[in-house]
C-alpha cells in the first residue's frame, strides 16, 4: 500500500506541475473557431449568397425597360427619313405587359405605314397572352424556382456546416482520447519504474529473487514501448486536428504546444438522454437533407407545369391607344377611334415535342420522389440507431466505471499481497494490466 501511495504522489507531482503550464482547449472553443474560420464555412456562406444573387437576377426579368432608337438617312442634301422611337415596357406577374412610347417620322422618303403627324404620335397599351403563358410562363417559372433555390442554398449551407462540424468533432475527440491514453501510459510507466526500483532494492536486501528485477525491467520496457506508440498517435491526431484550425478561411494555424483537452472524469461521461420515439417523423421531415431534396422535387414540378402549358396554343393580343399631342398636351385630344392592334396564333399540329418533354419531366419527378423515399428511410434508420447507440454506450460507460473500480480493488489487494511476500510480480502486473 505504501508503494501505491508513493506512485500516486509522484504521479500527481509530475502532472500537477505540468498542468500549471498548460492551457485548456475546450471542445466549445475549438468548434467556434471551426464554424467561423474554416474555408468550408466560408464556402457555405457563399452558397447562401449565390442563392440570393440568383433570386435577384430572376426578379430582374420583371424590371421595367426603357428603349429608344433613332435612324436617319441624309443623301445629296436631302433628308430621306428620320425614325424616332422611344418607349417603356413593364412586364407583370400575370402575363400581361404594359407598354407606352412615342414615335415620330420625318423626311421625304419613308414607309407610309410609319407616317406620323409632324408632332409625333404617343401610344399606350397592353399585350396579353390568352392561351399559352397565361397561367405560367418562363419568367414566372424561373422566379418560383429561384425562390426555392434560395431556400435550398440556405439548406445546403446547413448541410455543409453540419458535415464540417461532424468531421471536426471526430478529430477533436480522437485527439482527446489519444491525450488521455498517453496519460494512462505515463502513469503506468511511472508505476512500473517505481516498482522496478522497489523490487531491485528488495532483491539486494534478500527479500526478493533477482529474477523479479528482470521481470520488472521487462515490464518497464513494455510500458515505455506502449507510451511511445501512444505518444506517436497523439502527435498524429494533433496534426490532423490542426487541419480544421484556420484564420479567415485562408491562413492555416498551428496549435500551441501548451494546448490540451479535458482530462477524462466521471462527470465527462455520456449520460442517457430522454428521446421520444414519436418525434422520429418530425425529425426526419425537418432534416435539412430531406428539405433539400423536397425543394429539388418542387423545382422539377414547376418545370413540369411549364411543359404542360406548352400544349396550349400561343394566342397573343396586342392593343395600343394612339394620340397626337396637341399644344404640348399628350392626351389633350384623345379619341378611342385612334388605335392599333394585332393578334397572333401559333399551334403545333402533332405536339410531339411538347408531349415528349412532359413525359420526360414526369419520369424525372417520379425518379426523384422514389429517391426521396429511400433517403427518408435512411435518415430514419440513422436517427434510431444513433439513439440506440447513445443509450447503450451510456450504459456501457456506467458498467465500465464500476468494472474499473473493481479491477482497481483487485490490483491494490494483489499489490498488498506482493508487499507482504504472498504474491508474485507476474500477478501484480497481470492485475495492473487489466486495471
Amino acid at each position: 500500500m505504501k508503494i501505491t501511495l508513493v506512485i500516486l504522489a509522484q504521479f500527481w507531482i509530475l502532472f500537477g506541475w505540468t498542468q500549471n503550464k498548460q492551457t485548456l482547449f475546450s471542445y466549445e472553443e475549438y468548434i467556434e473557431i471551426v464554424k467561423n474560420q474554416h474555408p468550408i464555412s466560408f464556402q457555405a456562406n457563399l452558397k447562401a449568397e449565390a442563392g440570393e444573387a440568383k433570386l435577384l437576377k430572376t426578379k430582374g426579368q420583371f424590371d421595367p425597360k426603357i428603349n429608344g432608337s433613332l435612324t436617319q438617312k441624309y443623301f445629296d442634301g436631302k433628308n430621306y427619313y428620320s425614325y424616332l422611337n422611344t418607349g417603356l415596357k413593364i412586364p407583370t406577374w400575370f402575363g400581361i405587359s404594359a407598354q407606352a412610347g412615342y414615335n415620330q417620322t420625318q423626311g421625304n422618303y419613308f414607309n407610309p405605314e410609319l407616317r406620323t403627324p409632324d408632332a409625333g404620335l404617343w401610344y399606350a397599351g397592353l399585350t396579353v397572352n390568352l392561351g399559352q403563358n397565361l397561367i405560367i410562363d418562363q419568367r414566372r417559372a424561373e422566379l418560383k424556382q429561384a425562390k426555392i433555390y434560395f431556400n435550398s442554398s440556405q439548406i445546403e449551407q446547413r448541410l455543409m456546416l453540419n458535415q464540417l462540424i461532424f468531421d471536426a468533432s471526430i478529430a477533436y475527440w480522437d485527439w482527446y482520447k489519444s491525450y488521455n491514453k498517453v496519460i494512462v501510459y505515463q502513469n503506468a510507466t511511472n508505476n512500473a519504474k517505481l516498482r522496478f526500483e522497489n523490487v531491485k532494492s528488495s532483491a539486494f536486501l534478500g527479500d526478493k529473487p533477482f529474477i523479479d528485477t528482470l521481470k520488472a525491467l521487462i515490464q518497464v520496457q513494455n510500458r515505455q514501448l506502449k507510451l511511445e506508440q501512444a505518444t506517436l498517435e497523439l502527435i498524429n491526431k494533433k496534426e490532423y486536428l490542426e487541419t480544421f484550425i484556420w484564420q479567415d478561411g485562408f491562413i492555416p494555424l498551428e496549435m500551441d504546444s501548451s494546448l490540451v483537452p479535458n482530462i477524462f472524469t466521471k462527470t465527462t461521461a455520456s449520460k442517457p438522454i430522454n428521446f421520444n420515439l414519436n418525434l422520429i417523423d418530425s425529425l426526419v421531415n425537418n432534416h435539412p437533407k430531406m428539405q433539400y431534396y423536397q425543394n429539388d422535387i418542387a423545382i422539377t414540378k414547376i418545370d413540369y407545369r411549364l411543359k404542360k402549358d406548352k400544349l396550349k396554343p400561343t394566342i397573343q393580343v396586342k392593343y395600343n391607344a394612339l394620340n397626337q399631342p396637341q399644344n404640348q398636351a399628350v392626351f389633350g385630344d384623345y379619341s378611342t377611334e385612334n388605335y392599333n392592334w394585332g393578334a397572333k396564333v401559333v399551334y403545333p399540329i402533332f405536339t410531339r415535342k411538347e408531349r415528349g418533354d412532359i413525359r420526360l419531366t414526369e419520369i424525372k419527378v417520379k425518379e426523384k420522389e422514389s429517391g426521396l423515399t429511400n433517403i427518408k428511410a435512411n435518415i430514419k434508420y440513422k436517427i434510431i440507431t444513433t439513439f440506440n447507440t447513445w443509450q447503450s454506450t451510456s450504459n456501457q460507460v456506467e458498467i465500465y466505471q464500476q468494472t474499473v473500480q473493481n479491477y482497481g480493488m483487485l490490483f491494490e489487494s494483489e499489490l498488498t499481497l506482493f508487499n507482504t511476500g504472498e504474491s508474485s510480480l507476474f500477478l501484480v502486473n497481470f492485475r495492473e494490466q487489466a486495471y
